[in-house]
């Protein structure tokens, strides 16, 4: 029997739509959930915060926050290197660090602080320094894994926030020049902060008094985008990687019962005051594993709860307020594409810290949840993976 090509070619076409609406309907209604596939236990008294993890080496790098030391552990737990040179000796990098240091190589570590670019061998003994050019922005930094230090040909890119400046949060000037990132130039020892806030963010658009820690980015790269979560504005900006960091796309988040940040009257805002809006909505954390964006977030409370929170007056107050809805707002995580498209949110286990993790050899590492109602001598990492359900 003989066929027209025309009718090849019409049965093609049909087949494949098919096969195609069956894949969407697929990626759809699939379920994903997360699965610990390991864990790692590190006996420590103290607070740690995660900066990096190298599982071909099975190394995992902490701060020590309270006592400015940094602890390379193997993955059975043993303390391989435990440096403190946040002092004034020679070979220290100073009180500061702007995020989290990196596992290079050889298990040397490379950070950046106040005094500019380090590295440090497997022992902690200095092996380069490269001072900034000139003085670098007071940055608003954090040694941990929702501030990761990441590359891209050569440069380095993290948060970049600036508590003060020449204008306050009551002007319209301090958000038109407010940056949110920086780029690192480790070769010339240059430091330029960059990304403003968009014009149709709530920060510029609505004449309110909003707090830095509302602004505070997420950010990761993908390809030769960046791609930067301002606080909380639920919308996912898509930039060229490459100066002058064109703005590609905007992309609202669909985040479940999401209050966005609402901030207060510029005339009753103190100008010289540093606050948190616990109410509102905010994200915590970007990053790319495999096919997905993962961000890690909060929706915020619902309006009587808001309002009940905007009207207390002191500690006691407070503390009535915390015990009635403990354990109502739970942070959780949202499951895009890369486009940006949402796919599903996933509950964050009670176990696992909401903001510290990273990506990996294609697995997630978590931080276990520091424990405020017990002190423990110990904390954990987790592998983790998203899978079918």
């Amino acid at each position: 029997m003989k066929l027209s090509l025309n009718f090849v070619f019409v049965s093609i076409t049909i087949l494949s739509l098919v096969l195609f609406s069956c894949e969407q309907e697929k990626a759809v209604t699939t379920k994903l959930s997360l699965a610990i596939t390991d864990s790692i236990r590190i006996d420590y008294l103290g607070l740690l915060d995660f900066m990096d993890i190298q599982p071909k080496s099975e190394r995992i790098l902490f701060h020590d926050r309270q006592r400015g030391i940094i602890l390379m552990t193997d993955f059975k737990g043993n303390q391989l290197l435990k440096m403190e040179k946040g002092g004034d000796q020679k070979d220290s990098y100073g009180g500061f660090l702007y995020s989290a240091a990196k596992i290079k190589e050889s298990d040397h570590i490379s950070l950046v602080s106040q005094n500019g670019f380090f590295e440090y061998d497997a022992k902690g003994n200095l092996i380069s320094h490269q001072a900034f050019s000139e003085d670098p922005p007071l940055l608003a930094g954090r040694a941990a894994a929702d501030t990761e230090l990441m590359e891209h040909n050569g440069l380095l890119f993290q948060k970049g926030l600036v508590a003060w400046g020449k204008y306050n949060k009551t002007e319209d000037e301090y958000y038109n020049q407010f940056q949110l990132l920086v780029k690192f130039d480790p070769e010339n020892g240059t430091a330029e902060r960059f990304i403003n806030l968009e014009e149709n963010s709530p920060f510029r658009s609505t004449g309110r008094a909003y707090e830095i820690s509302e602004m505070n980015p997420s950010l990761t790269i993908l390809d030769d985008k960046l791609l930067v979560i301002a606080g909380t504005d639920p919308y996912l900006n898509f930039y060229d990687i490459n100066s002058p960091h064109q703005l590609l796309n905007r992309k609202r988040i669909d985040y479940p019962n999401y209050q966005i940040g609402e901030g207060t009257d510029r005339s009753k805002a103190d100008p010289k005051a540093l606050a948190f809006d616990e109410s509102a909505g905010r994200t915590y954390t970007l990053k790319v594993y495999k096919d997905y964006l993962i961000t890690s977030f909060s929706s915020g409370y619902e309006t009587a709860d808001r309002e009940a929170y905007k009207a207390i007056k002191n500690r006691e107050d407070y503390s009535i307020f915390q015990n009635k809805i403990k354990n109502k707002y739970q942070p959780a995580l949202l499951l895009l594409n890369h486009q940006g498209e949402t796919l599903q949110s996933l509950a964050l286990p009670d176990k696992f810290d909401h903001r510290q993790f990273l990506v990996r050899n294609g697995s997630l590492w978590w931080l276990s949840k520091f424990n405020t109602d017990k002190e423990e001598d110990f904390v954990k990492i987790y592998k983790v993976e998203i899978i079918e359900k």
